[in-house]
């Protein structure tokens, strides 16, 4: 039982309590007006939908009538809770966008100018809003206020679904990377409709509302679907997020011509055959034929395409990658290095070239560097690039005859200082004959080749790379002929090997004009790590990606009782240059190559 004194008690506090309820009331009343305030004179009314404020204000007509032109008017009358920044008549060019399809209309005027949730004008404001379209956009102020730069004329017309503000003007679309690859500003429409082909539209499950299973398959009441492009997935360049920075360079169309025109002969796809384990010494049958499904031609565009954009994606997030965004803005900085979004690097001066005559576009999203009639990307770096073989690795050797192979390692530590050079990836193979009358055979496989011309070369290694105790006057050069198996145009079989040649300048007559002779039996320098080059080779069919492969034959040529050279073949690597990139590195002696 509840004394009298105890009662008292109660009523005092339920009187305090109800005092403390009314007293937090009437602040909350006076802050919730306060914060629609904001110094401004607010016309509307709060149990109007936004909509209804809208159309009730003379000054908004031409906003409305687009709005309406959109289908969105029936969005501003929801139950949504949203914030509307509403440009007055007559601050924006009304007529042009009354001549818009529908679809522009939409994503670049009403989308832009629309937010889900509740924006006030209150205080000190700075927030970056995502619009309707996706666009972040800056509301910002403190008593006065702007939308992305453009002054509120009216904050804060509360509504029953929302607030209003008018603004003093059309707020500003800025297109995304991918939403610019078209032909409005740049002549860029080549790369752009290539691009787009792969426009699709996905089911977005999470926003779809679910409706029976029919015949096992779940169907969907009400269908979302969102638009999707898979080259952004392929390449790793998200170039139509919001929420992301990245940098595209962007062919010309004179530009994107030249470019897949030196790739499509670099691609020139056959069905083809080929030897599984190359020897002389042996009649190893062929494979089954490489069949491309569904055809050769579809292969050689798919890829060329695929290979054309590989260079032209850099996520700005990258340290590495931060440069381009001063580019981009007028600065100029060294760039050490950028690194592509397939994480492929190049260095200052390709990176520099690639960037040479273009035109910085910063986009929503990043930047867009439009290039002019050529594309500088230097093409051994993406297309075309150097095919190198580690001689010791198992995969690469195909087949050993008349000898015996083993992998040797070389270090820092167990180098002999008084040779010159370095063997790459500190290993080399080592092949020696089985009697000592035999010339060794050795065979490796050229993946990746493509079909162009390559220079070839080989690195020897000396006897004493490392032991400096062998006497200087046993340590012997190799005398080796080299030859490539290959397929013709056609892609089928040579009976044998094409032998490689070349051609060296031993003087000059009277006349000045070079005395030349044709080299078919290659010498190294055995007191070095020596490389030898071996000539030219063309292939006439492309060899990327295939299962299948060219192969190339080392033969050890010691005549019978010689011993002016060494039987023992030592290999370090052999490394294919694509011509144009070892005429480039005569003429730049300076020029690193990274592989």
């Amino acid at each position: 039982m509840i004394s009298k004194m105890n009662m008292k008690k109660v009523n005092i506090r339920l009187v305090f309590s109800s005092l403390a309820l009314v007293s937090l009331l009437l602040t909350s009343c006076k802050e919730w007006d306060e914060h629609y305030d904001a110094g401004s004179a607010v016309e509307g009314s709060a149990t109007a939908t936004i909509w209804e404020n809208i159309t009730a204000n003379g000054n908004l007509s031409q906003f409305a009538a687009l709005v309406q032109k959109a289908g969105y008017d029936e969005m501003l009358k929801s139950t949504q809770t949203l914030t509307v920044w509403a440009p007055l008549n007559d601050t924006f060019d009304y007529e042009a966008l009354m001549n818009e399809s529908n679809e522009n209309l939409r994503k670049e005027f009403v989308q832009n100018h629309i937010a889900h949730n509740n924006y006030p004008a209150s205080g000190r404001v700075e927030r970056s809003i995502s619009m309707l379209n996706l666009k972040h956009l800056l509301f910002e102020g403190n008593g006065n206020y702007t939308m992305d730069g453009i002054a509120v004329a009216q904050p804060n017309v509360a509504s029953l679904n929302g607030v209003l503000h008018t603004i003093n003007g059309k707020l500003q679309f800025r297109s995304n990377i991918l939403e610019s690859l078209n032909n409005k500003d740049f002549p860029i429409d080549s790369i752009s409709d290539f691009f787009h082909s792969y426009d699709v539209l996905r089911l977005n499950e999470s926003k779809s509302t679910p409706g029976p299973v029919v015949d096992g398959q779940l169907t969907y009441l009400d269908s979302v679907f969102d638009d999707y492009n898979m080259l952004t997935t392929q390449h790793y360049a998200y170039i139509d997020r919001e929420d992301s920075s990245y940098t595209m360079i962007v062919p010309t169309n004179e530009a994107w011509t030249k470019a897949k025109n030196y790739i499509l002969k670099c691609y020139n796809y056959v069905n083809f055959r080929y030897i599984d384990k190359p020897s002389s010494e042996t009649t190893n049958p062929t494979q089954e034929p490489v069949t491309l499904s569904p055809d050769p031609g579809f292969w050689r565009d798919s890829i060329s395409h695929n290979k054309l954009l590989t260079g032209l994606f850099y996520n700005n997030n990258i340290y590495d990658n931060k440069k381009l965004v001063k580019w981009a803005n007028g600065e100029h900085p060294q760039i050490d290095s950028l690194t592509t979004t397939w994480y492929d690097r190049i260095y200052t001066e390709d990176a520099t070239k690639m960037l040479l005559e273009t035109t910085p576009v910063l986009k929503s999203n990043g930047a867009m560097f439009i290039t002019g009639d050529s594309l500088h990307l230097q093409p051994w770096i993406y297309w075309n690039p150097l095919i190198n073989v580690e001689a010791e690795y198992s995969s690469n050797l195909a087949s050993v005859a008349k000898g015996t192979e083993r992998t040797e390692r070389v270090t820092a530590e167990n180098q002999n200082p008084l040779v010159p050079g370095s063997v790459s990836n500190q290993g080399y193979v080592t092949v020696s004959p089985n009697t000592n009358m035999s010339n060794v055979e050795l065979n490796f496989y050229l993946r990746g080749a493509r079909s162009t011309t390559y220079v070839l070369y080989g690195v020897f290694v000396p006897a004493n790379i490392t032991n400096r105790f062998i006497p200087q006057e046993d340590i012997k050069p190799n005398q080796v002929q080299v030859q490539i198996g290959m397929n013709r145009a056609n892609g089928s079989l040579p009976a044998n090997p094409t032998t490689l040649t070349r051609t060296d300048t031993i003087g000059y007559d009277e006349q000045g004009k070079p005395i030349t002779k044709i080299v078919n039996l290659f010498t190294n320098d055995p007191s070095k790590v020596d490389t030898v080059c071996f000539g030219e080779i063309t292939f006439p069919i492309c060899y990327y990606g295939m299962a299948g492969s060219p192969y190339l034959r080392v033969l050890s040529r010691v005549p019978v009782g010689n011993t002016e050279f060494d039987r023992t073949v030592r290999i370090d690597r052999f490394f294919l240059l694509p011509k144009e990139l070892d005429a480039y590195m005569k003429q730049h002696p300076d020029y690193k190559v990274h592989y």
